[in-house]
Order: structure tokens, then C-alpha cells, then sequence
């Protein structure tokens, strides 16, 4: 419901702040893109952390000169050994819906947008299951964008985000009722290092800082992609590893995560 609120406040802000005489007419270009994987943890204690999967979709739906709107959706599953010798059986689900709008001004995107979040327990109920909802600002080349990285030719690709996490009350509900997050930064990079025609290997880092009420919380992926590639679609293998994790929501520290993964 407040995603869908920040999501008509843009449509809003996007149809009357920008002149109609700039030559640029209002389109509806509904394009979609998503990556879906599903990876197993190379661990010999498999009662917390076994198979991960996601699924995530980004769907354009406004474009108006140099702004666009967006609406993006992921869903994460986390699957730890079961009872009974269950392995893939979803345990948590982490489910993200996001609106935004992106501002292309020469070879860079700022992007502001609004992240809904929460977690659950799928396979029985738990009291105070942790919400979340922030507001980021991001800064990246424009070939970072949804649209074009999988199309570039640039060898190094990055992006910085600045998140808020707002606590306000809601009818006397925290809309941050899960963690003590206050504010975050996330860096992340894409670098090249292999380019055939049919073929790539990319050096993914990912870095990431939350600021509690007390502490910080830390979040240090390195990753590695091998991919065909047809068109602007690819199909892979990737090896991530959780160098530093102390996130109390989700800590994989010093684990190995191996997946074959999909993106168009």
C-alpha cells in the first residue's frame, strides 16, 4: 500500500513538473527485466544456511525525456535442512516491492526510490515478523542501469546507494518494526574480465554498511560470474563469498554460495 502511494506520487510529481514544451512526449514503455538464480552453500553444516533462491523482476512503466518511473519486485528464499531429510523446502521468504524514478543526465543515473520489505517464517507462524520500509538515492553510470548492463561494453560498471530507514508510526506501529537500522550505504561493482562474443567472466563485489542504534552491521560479498550471453540475455554460474556478514537478519559469514542463475 505505501510502495503503491510512492509509486502515483511520482507518476504525479513526473507529469507535472516537467515542461511539455521540451519536445518530449509521455510514454508507456512497459519493459521488462529480471534475473532469477538458485545456489547451494558449499558448507559442511547445513541446519541454517543450504539452498538460496530469488527471483526478481524491474518493469519500466513511464518515460518522459530524461525521467523514467519504475516498479520492481524480488522475492528470496532461504531453504535450510529440513526434519525428515527435506532439503528444498522454503523456511523463509523475504519479499521486497519498490518504486522509483530515475533521472539520466548525460553518462549518469540518480535514481530515488522506496523500498517495502518483510520477512516471514513459511512454514509456521512467528510473533513480530520484521517490516521494512526506507528510502534510497542512488548514483551510478547510466550503463549500470536495469536496461543497458547487460548490453554494455564498459569494463568496470558500479553503483553507491544511500538509504534512510524512517521510523515512524503507523496507527501506533513502527513502519520499521524489525531491526534497529537507521541509515546505510551499499557499493556495489561489476568489472570485466573475460569478453568473448558467446562468453564473460565478471569480478562482482558487493559492499554494504547498516547503522544501528548501537552498532553497525556489515555486509562483504566478492563474486565471481561465468555466463553465455545471447543477445541481451545471460545464462551462468556464479561464486559468491560472504567474506564478513554480522547482519542479525541474515549472516552466511565466511560461507560459499555456488548458483546457476538466468537475466534478461
Amino acid at each position: 500500500m505505501i510502495a503503491g502511494k510512492i509509486f502515483h506520487i511520482s507518476i504525479f510529481l513526473l507529469c507535472i513538473l516537467l515542461p511539455h514544451e521540451s519536445g518530449y512526449s509521455l510514454e508507456v514503455p512497459l519493459d521488462f527485466h529480471g534475473r532469477g538464480f538458485f545456489g547451494k552453500y558449499l558448507n559442511s553444516d547445513t541446519s541454517r544456511f543450504n539452498f538460496d533462491s530469488s527471483f526478481e523482476i524491474y518493469l519500466t512503466t513511464l518515460r518522459h525525456g530524461m525521467f523514467s518511473t519504475y516498479v520492481y519486485y524480488r522475492d528470496d528464499l532461504d531453504m535450510a535442512e529440513q526434519t525428515g531429510g527435506v532439503s528444498i523446502d522454503p523456511r523463509y521468504g523475504h519479499y521486497y516491492i519498490v518504486g522509483g524514478m530515475d533521472f539520466f543526465l548525460k553518462n549518469f543515473v540518480i535514481t530515488g526510490y522506496f523500498v517495502h520489505d518483510c520477512i516471514h517464517d513459511i512454514d509456521y507462524e512467528v510473533e513480530g515478523t520484521p517490516v521494512f520500509n526506507r528510502f534510497r538515492l542512488r548514483f551510478a553510470p547510466c550503463d549500470f542501469h536495469y536496461a543497458a548492463r547487460l548490453k554494455t561494453k564498459e569494463k568496470l560498471l558500479w553503483s553507491i546507494d544511500i538509504g534512510y530507514y524512517p521510523h515512524w508510526d503507523f496507527h501506533g506501529w513502527d513502519i520499521n518494526a524489525g531491526a534497529d537500522y537507521n541509515y546505510d550505504v551499499i557499493l556495489t561493482g561489476m568489472y570485466n574480465l573475460v569478453s568473448t562474443r558467446d562468453f564473460g567472466l565478471d569480478f562482482t563485489p558487493d559492499f554494504s554498511i547498516i547503522a544501528g542504534d548501537s552498532s553497525f552491521y556489515h555486509r562483504y560479498v566478492l563474486g565471481i560470474e561465468a555466463y553465455y550471453r545471447k543477445s541481451a540475455k545471460r545464462f551462468g554460474l556464479s561464486l559468491d563469498y560472504f567474506a564478513y556478514v554480522n547482519d542479525p537478519l541474515k549472516s552466511p559469514n565466511k560461507l560459499w554460495l555456488l548458483s546457476v542463475y538466468s537475466e534478461f
